[in-house]
């Protein structure tokens, strides 16, 4: 039985017949009288409320994506008659962000009613629903009357995957536009031959195919597409720095929701994608390899992936590529540059791996540093604080220009603006037939 603040009022209030039987003894009898009529009101009302007759159901998608306010329905069926007041609170895991946190419905009779509420967890792995509580107010709103109904349930939280979900779900690959990616085919750009088709304005002589223009007797152009059946290798640091925390995600999220976005598109457009997650080692690593078996096991090896609190050793990343890696390959090496002494032992192998590949270093920018310097230091505290981000930055632009020579390509972008970057530039690096 959980008292109302009605109930209180209504004791508050006999408190005072009490108090005046102290002077007044012919009093008591009534005061008595008063006391047993609140007590049994408050039965009575506790008695009604636990017999009301409720089901509850919960519903949610399978996989839940991190950082995203994912949808959970509790449905409540009323069996009876009357109008019930509830009150509903579900058992998130504890490191889920719910919203709103519990709800107040009235139940008409006979009724099914559906309460939706967004549930948006902070990290990957595996966690636990627990019991759905219900607390059923009395028709006197004295009491109610908490139930808990058993609905524990594992759910696995995955990185987000909705862009892929989207591309996989669009018709044609003009619908790329909508998700601000380039066209997967790019007519009249790349190394490999696609069709043949009559002369337009814009065309470029080089196109011209002159045996085909005099075998039809009219202009005829070659168009070619981007090459398929290239190898890409995404690495993706699990070190300490990637645990450092951005817009909500840590980097390591950020890093693997655009690593499987692109593993998605290179895939999809017939390239062979393959995997290496790295931190003090190579902690797990996936051959290239074509189809959707491939981004299966890509998803399944960066599920679980969690940053590990040592430093990263970009040598050894680097020896097991050379020893793995036989045939030219675009590199994706998500990672961090924050820590100038460590990000500094990436320079020289990685301007060696490009005599032989193509490398390409993304990063994301540390957002909340950007925004200390932005807003005016308002004291001695604030003025360090502002010292110590600008040097950061300074040395992160003087460690990116560092990469920057010798062949590698560079992208150091905004969170949301990861996983669009990296598609974008694979495509542009396969229009190129850099390749």
């Amino acid at each position: 039985m959980i008292p109302s603040e009605r109930l209180w009022g209504l004791l508050a209030l006999l408190a005072l017949p009490m108090a005046l039987a102290g002077f007044f003894p012919g009093l008591g009898g009534a005061v008595l009288a008063l006391d047993a009529l609140a007590v049994a009101l408050a039965a009575f009302d506790f008695l009604q409320a636990r017999r009301v007759r409720l089901e509850v159901e919960r519903t949610l998608p399978e996989r839940l994506n991190v950082g995203v306010a994912n949808r959970v329905e509790l449905r409540l069926v009323h069996r009876g008659g009357g109008t019930v007041e509830v009150r509903v609170k579900d058992d998130a895991p504890a490191s889920f962000t719910t919203e709103p946190l519990e709800a107040t419905l009235r139940l008409t009779p006979d009724s099914q009613t559906q309460w939706v509420y967004r549930a948006t967890p902070a990290k990957r792995g595996k966690f636990s629903f627990g019991d759905v509580h219900v607390r059923v107010r009395g028709p006197l709103g004295l009491v109610s009357h908490e139930r808990v109904f058993p609905a524990q349930r594992s759910v696995s939280v995955y990185p987000d995957l909705r862009g892929a979900r989207r591309l996989l779900l669009s018709g044609a690959a003009l619908d790329l536009v909508n998700l601000g990616l380039r066209q997967l085919r790019r007519d009249g750009q790349g190394s490999e031959f696609a069709r043949l088709r009559d002369y337009a304005q814009g065309d470029s002589v080089r196109d011209v195919d002159w045996k085909a223009t005099a075998r039809r007797g009219r202009p005829v152009t070659r168009v070619l597409e981007s090459e398929r059946s290239q190898a890409l290798l995404i690495c993706v640091d699990a070190g300490r720095s990637m645990a450092a925390q951005v817009d909500g995600l840590t980097k390591l999220d950020h890093a693997v929701n655009a690593a499987l976005f692109l593993a998605f598109v290179a895939i999809r457009n017939g390239d062979r994608v393959g995997l290496a997650l790295f931190a003090d080692g190579v902690k797990a690593y996936l051959p290239p390899a074509a189809g959707r078996g491939q981004y299966r096991k890509l998803v399944d090896t960066l599920y679980s992936a969690t940053p590990s609190l040592t430093y990263v050793d970009y040598l050894a990343l680097f020896k097991e590529l050379n020893v793995r890696l036989n045939r030219r390959s675009l590199l994706c090496v998500f990672t961090d540059f924050l820590d100038e002494e460590q990000a500094g032992t990436l320079v020289a192998p990685l301007h060696r791996l490009a005599r032989r590949h193509v490398p390409l270093c993304l990063s994301v920018k540390d957002t909340a540093l950007q925004k200390l310097l932005r807003t005016p230091p308002s004291g001695p505290e604030e003025a360090f604080q502002h010292a110590v981000a600008s040097e950061l930055l300074t040395d992160r632009e003087v460690l990116k220009a560092r990469v920057s020579k010798g062949g590698v390509q560079m992208l150091d972008v905004a969170p949301d603006e990861l996983s669009l970057a990296a598609v974008n530039r694979y495509l542009d690096i396969k229009a190129r037939g850099v390749l």
